[in-house]
């Protein structure tokens, strides 16, 4: 189902994305990775600034304008009011949020409280200067899954998050190894 979400709110993004997406030239036969489109609603939009621009370091496209008129496969009849904003790493990966309001039948995604189920999406983003990520997470009160430490290969520096909207995001940053 979240797979579902995520791929159908692709079909639903405002034109003014979609014109960045399409600027890079695909081989035919190819796809092209333009942004991850997250789902959710209106009210989680404030923590989501404070995510993404504030502990992330991401910077936010502004304030979305709401909009009307239109059904979608989603969820919502031409009576939802929709908005939607972007943020942006500084190495140009993109996370927007398509957001909701007054949809009665709007689905709900369960996430589950630790870890991500079965088929679940994990946002993967590295770091430079984790540490500094990691302190801003604790100065927001960030929901911290697991702790600025090593991850399992000894290779990176690893955390994990969960967004305001639910979803599990993971932050690395290499261990630098001595040359052979």
């Amino acid at each position: 189902m979240r797979r579902l979400i995520l791929a159908l709110s692709a079909l639903l993004t405002p034109s003014f994305l979609v014109s960045h997406a399409t600027a890079q030239e695909v081989e035919p036969g190819y796809a092209s990775f333009a942004r991850t489109t997250i789902l959710a609603r209106y009210a989680d939009l404030e923590p989501s600034i404070v995510f993404w621009r504030d502990v992330m370091g991401f910077s936010y496209a502004g304030d979305p304008k709401p909009t009307t008129g239109t059904t979608s496969p989603l969820g919502w009849d031409e009576n939802a009011v929709r908005y939607f904003t972007a943020f942006t790493s500084k190495e140009g990966s993109t996370v927007a949020l398509l957001m909701v309001e007054d949809a009665p039948d709007f689905p709900s995604v369960n996430l589950p409280e630790n870890g991500v189920a079965y088929g679940g999406v994990v946002l993967v983003h590295t770091a430079k200067n984790i540490r500094d990520v990691y302190d801003r997470a604790v100065a927001n009160n960030v929901d911290i899954v697991k702790p600025y430490g090593p991850s399992t290969t000894g290779l990176s520096i690893q955390m994990m998050f969960r967004a305001p909207t639910g979803q599990m995001v993971e932050i690395y940053e290499m261990i630098p190894q001595p040359a052979e």
